[in-house]
């Protein structure tokens, strides 16, 4: 259950956005700039970058629900877990490998990065703009990360798989009206999570 009196079960990120748009607004473009702009990485490899440094974290918000958006870009969950598990027998591109190892160091020892870990970065053939766009990456999770665990915001599969594809199709950004409509969005999602649960529901019988 949430820790705060606005959220409930079926909250997510937004319902924490949406209630301090005027610090938090601003996160929506710079996530849709990281996410979805230009980069040496592709949207998919950003995802599993996003899945991957959430798993480290333990955040099974984030992790549950970028598992999803990286399966609608082709991604198999088992492949973000494998990383997260040990990313030396990881099935991902050798090249990416020193790029995870780099970001499991930021999330979790960020103090002891040295030169050599960049050099070992470009040695894979990454330049240092494709390292700063993976910084960034890994940046922006480690805060969403605490963001939604410090609100106790966990979630459950059906709202990571409506995550996963809205966030796949829709992107990261948001309009600037989004304060007057925000009601009736919450009213179409959870209508769209509703059904979903009822889909998975008579699916498993």
């Amino acid at each position: 259950m949430a820790f705060f009196s606005y959220l409930n079960k079926n909250s997510d990120i937004t319902d924490i956005t949406f209630n301090d748009r005027p610090r938090l607004g601003p996160l929506d473009k710079a996530s849709q700039a990281i996410m979805r702009g230009k980069s040496a990485f592709s949207e998919a490899e950003r995802e599993i970058m996003a899945a991957y440094v959430s798993g480290i974290n333990a955040c099974s918000f984030c992790h549950g629900s970028h598992k999803a958006v990286a399966r609608q870009f082709g991604i198999q969950p088992d492949v973000i877990e494998q990383l997260v598990e040990n990313i030396d027998t990881a099935p991902v591109n050798e090249t990416l490998k020193p790029v995870f190892i780099y970001l499991k160091k930021l999330t979790l020892n960020p103090s002891k990065l040295t030169e050599s870990d960049v050099e070992k970065v470009k040695a894979a053939g990454w330049s240092e703009d494709a390292l700063h766009e993976a910084i960034l990456v890994g940046c922006l999770f480690n805060f969403y990360n605490r963001l939604l665990d410090g609100h106790g915001v966990k979630g459950d599969k059906h709202i990571y798989q409506f995550a996963g594809k809205h966030l796949a199709k829709n992107g990261y950004g948001v309009p600037w009206f989004i304060g007057l409509i925000k009601k009736s969005i919450k009213k179409s999602n959870l209508k769209k999570l509703q059904e979903i649960k009822k889909t998975s529901q008579a699916q498993s019988k």
